[in-house]
């Protein structure tokens, strides 16, 4: 079942993607009942920069935004949950006896900022999860798209803000735990009872499936398409009369306040966040899984973040160069394989290219009826 609307064919989700998906859900719901503890813990992370990646896909694979700051967003979210973790760490589990976090003490702060102290409660804590990194991408975004700043300009304004807060956030040591960042915080509990690690993976997963369905249905809807186009030609999009800005900002915000959530998630599962997921490195490896996985795909992003983590923890047991075995990786799908991994298999099965519709610059409306259809025609001349 389909609709036609401006001469592209719009389905509805397909039966096939429906299936497949289904089955793969069900080996990752089996997953924790036949692995140890340490693949467990490795997967859930693995699941959440996979879903840091897909945030990324929207922008980048979609309207065809490069940008590194993806990293700063998923930290934005992970401090808002450490703050409420370690606010909330019982006086006795605390390195001084108090409710003071050991890095504020150490730095000599006698009382919890102002700024800080309302992150103690959950409700408060949730909202800035989500709110905070959706804020600063609102204000940056306005700032670059409303300017029509484009291009690989975006991109370099992207890494220079990574290298501005990296170094903003290591100075605030009082605030922000330094280089360390924030540390032994406590685990996650509902009304007092702690989750265990598979509540944290079903957690995770549930995320997960969360964020790759609403990222199908947006860029398979109007608005998807509206998103493709500005990526195919931004300048025609624009001449027809769309708000290419409005557009750009709400796909950015959106997508950030995700990664947020998504950093949200990370904290409770390893117990820490630093300024290092805020460096440019680590927002490169969030480009390079969705180089490796494919652009505009979705689904691909997420399978090169698993594949590449396990490929790294099994390099690190070998070399301390597993850096040099990614670059090598990437080296390889860049030149033979620019389309990314899902462009191996065969259009039967892939899922990037089910119900995809064709861009607003390369479509022509069914409706129009043109000069030449309504002139009547001549009547025959009479011998």
């Amino acid at each position: 079942m389909s609709n036609v609307v401006m001469g592209y064919k719009q389905s509805t989700f397909p039966k096939r993607l429906a299936a497949i998906s289904g089955i793969i859900l069900l080996l990752f719901i089996i997953f924790p009942f036949v692995v140890g503890s340490f693949q467990l813990s490795l997967m859930s992370k693995l699941l959440l920069f996979g879903t840091l990646a897909v945030t990324l896909d929207l922008v980048w694979g979609f309207t065809g935004i490069l940008s590194f700051a993806h990293g700063i967003f998923f930290t934005l979210g992970g401090y808002a949950a450490a703050y409420y973790l370690k606010l909330n760490l019982s006086a006795a589990n605390n390195t001084y006896g108090g409710e003071l976090p050991d890095f504020m003490v150490w730095n000599g702060l006698e009382a919890l900022p102002w700024f800080i102290a309302p992150l103690k409660y959950f409700p408060v804590a949730f909202v800035a999860i989500i709110a905070v990194p959706a804020l600063f991408a609102y204000i940056t975004g306005s700032f670059m798209f409303r300017s029509k700043v484009s291009g690989v300009y975006i991109t370099i304004i992207t890494l220079a803000l990574s290298s501005a807060l990296t170094t903003f956030f290591v100075s605030q040591q009082a605030y922000t735990g330094g280089t360390n960042g924030i540390t032994d915080v406590s685990k996650l509990s509902v009304f007092g009872a702690v989750i265990p690690p598979i509540g944290l993976y079903f957690l995770i997963l549930a995320y997960t499936v969360f964020v790759l369905v609403l990222g199908w249905w947006l860029t398979q809807s109007n608005f998807g398409l509206v998103l493709r186009s500005i990526n195919e030609n931004e300048n025609r999009i624009s001449f027809l009369g769309y708000d290419v800005a409005q557009y750009k900002i709400f796909i950015w915000t959106l997508s950030a306040a995700l990664a947020g959530i998504a950093g949200g998630l990370f904290v409770p599962l390893n117990r820490f966040i630093s300024p290092v997921y805020l460096a440019v490195a680590f927002g490169t490896q969030v480009v390079i899984w969705v180089a490796i996985g494919g652009r505009g795909t979705l689904i691909g992003p997420l399978v090169a973040a698993m594949l590449l983590g396990q490929v790294q923890n099994s390099a690190e047991k070998i070399t301390q160069d597993w850096q040099l075995i990614v670059g090598i990786l990437l080296l390889v799908v860049v030149l033979f394989i620019p389309n990314g991994l899902m462009s191996l298999l065969p259009k039967q099965l892939s899922l990037s290219n089910l119900s995809k519709p064709k861009p607003l610059s390369e479509t022509k409306p069914t409706t129009a009826v043109t000069a030449e259809q309504t002139q009547p025609e001549p009547a025959q001349r009479s011998s």
